[in-house]
């Protein structure tokens, strides 16, 4: 195996296949070897903005490693505990926050399944309609770890991390797999040559693959200029809500029944005073204490924090009814209600939307008919930042509603203006008919009659024809 597994990326040699596991998952952007550089020496640090920080260790004491020598080191060591990695990439090395990710490397999911098979899961991936997965790792308790890796990592920004939160929990549900392990911060069990019972290097997908399943499985309706406010009738009162208030809670489910507690007692317009004293009496009452050997214990302080952080975010407005109906274990729905918002007049508003700036452009055109000048100068003319005003100059270009001209060098400047209107066609109901042969020959004549006023007769009578210049007489000099 180790034969058939070694290859060489840069200066680290792959040999085993946890290596190889790791090095498709952080390889891209995760150095060989820590960097040494005079700079450094001098203590000189240079920003680094690709780097990425993983963690490795047990849920509650993790280490952080940014090279995949330091990686492979730890890995290899028997004293040091690695239960628990983080597929994800982070910018700080002691910092492993959602707020702190730099790179999203893959998708992974927890199925709590008991008695099935490596056959079994991919028959799941088979009916949900996704790919292979890259890997399965067996997880202690008997359920599994479902990695799909990616081509080419993805940057953390705050729309993509949202965005990859959205399929990953599609995809949860469709596969079945725990709704409480969807997030991009997540740590999942590491592997070992015996916990990795499925592995093909060969099955890496693109983001965009995802997004797509996405779009067809469970196709987006955006709701533009409206949000969603919830008028219901007090979730607190449901049955299924107050079992979760009143039913002892074991290890394991703690944290995430007195998250959801908090986010209904939100929902029901309770305050946050009220709600931290529900928690701490559903604590002192309900909970179980302590917790297992080697683990952290959930205390009071732990409940009372859960309130506290479901009010601060105000993206957070209740509990999934999913999530409600599988700890409860009882049917459980609510209605919201969507209320409309209009958006704010132009006025009201620090910024301009690019169509009300293109607006102005298109009046402005219509009034002056050219426009010249440096693209800075019309941009200042339009109280447009010059970014802007260029992104509005493409798409109105591209659109073929205006034409722009651009002269470069000194002096240069650039012309806009409107382009010409088209001919319109014939009418429809206009006949069409063919002269006739007295149409084709018949020529326009001019009659000039020439008269003797004082004999009163005519003298004479000339036919000329519109084409030719007619040739008038000398007037007689007056009398």
């Amino acid at each position: 195996m180790a034969v058939e597994l070694q290859h060489y990326r840069g200066q680290v040699s792959i040999l085993t296949r946890i290596e190889l596991f790791f090095d498709l998952l952080f390889g891209s952007y995760m150095r060989d070897y820590p960097k040494r550089s005079a700079g450094r020496i001098k203590g000189e640090r240079k920003f680094d903005p690709d780097r990425q920080w993983v963690f490795l260790g047990s849920k509650t004491s993790m280490i952080s490693v940014a090279t995949k020598s330091t990686l492979y080191a730890v890995l290899s060591d028997p004293a040091v505990d690695t239960t628990y990695f983080t597929p994800n990439g982070y910018f700080h090395r002691k910092t492993r926050l959602t707020e702190s990710l730099r790179w999203l490397n893959a998708f992974v999911f927890d199925l709590d399944v008991h008695g099935e098979s490596v056959q079994d899961v991919l028959d799941r991936c088979d009916r949900a309609g996704l790919p292979r997965p890259t890997a399965i790792v067996k997880t202690p308790s008997g359920g599994y770890h479902v990695h799909f890796f990616f081509r080419d990592s993805i940057r953390a920004t705050k729309k993509t991390v949202r965005l990859y939160t959205a399929i990953m929990g599609h995809i949860a549900n469709d596969l079945e797999a725990d709704l409480a392990a969807v997030g991009a911060n997540r740590i999942f069990r590491t592997p070992t040559e015996e916990s990795l019972v499925y592995f093909q290097p060969v099955n890496r997908y693109s983001f965009d693959m995802f997004k797509e399943w996405r779009e067809i499985n469970h196709p987006f309706e955006p709701s533009s200029g409206r949000i969603v406010s919830l008028h219901t009738e007090n979730l607190m009162d449901h049955p299924a809500v107050q079992r979760l208030l009143t039913m002892p809670c074991s290890y394991g489910q703690r944290d995430i029944v007195a998250f959801n507690l908090a986010l209904a007692m939100k929902a029901s317009g309770w305050t946050q005073q009220e709600a931290e004293v529900a928690l701490r009496h559903w604590y002192d009452r309900y909970c179980a204490k302590g917790a297992p050997a080697g683990k952290k214990p959930f205390s009071q302080r732990d409940a009372i924090y859960k309130a506290q952080y479901v009010y601060r975010n105000s993206r957070l407005q209740a509990p999934k009814a999913e999530m409600i109906r599988t700890l409860s274990g009882m049917e459980f729905s609510y209605s919201a209600r969507i209320r409309g918002e209009s958006a704010k007049p132009r006025s009201e508003r620090e910024r301009s939307h690019l169509c009300e700036w293109g607006e102005d452009l298109l009046s402005l055109l219509h009034a002056e008919k050219e426009l010249s000048g440096t693209q800075q100068e019309l941009a200042e003319r339009m109280k447009c930042p010059i970014a802007s005003f260029k992104l509005v100059l493409r798409q109105l270009k591209d659109a073929g509603k205006i034409i722009v001209e651009s002269r470069k060098g000194r002096g240069g400047v650039t012309i806009i203006r409107l382009p010409e209107e088209p001919e319109l066609p014939a009418a429809k109901d206009e006949l069409q008919y063919e002269k006739t042969s007295v149409q084709k020959t018949h020529v326009e004549t001019l009659v000039v009659i020439h008269a003797d006023f004082r004999q009163r007769k005519v003298m004479r009578i000339d036919r000329i024809h519109r084409c030719e210049q007619l040739q008038l007489p000398d007037p007689d000099p007056p009398d």
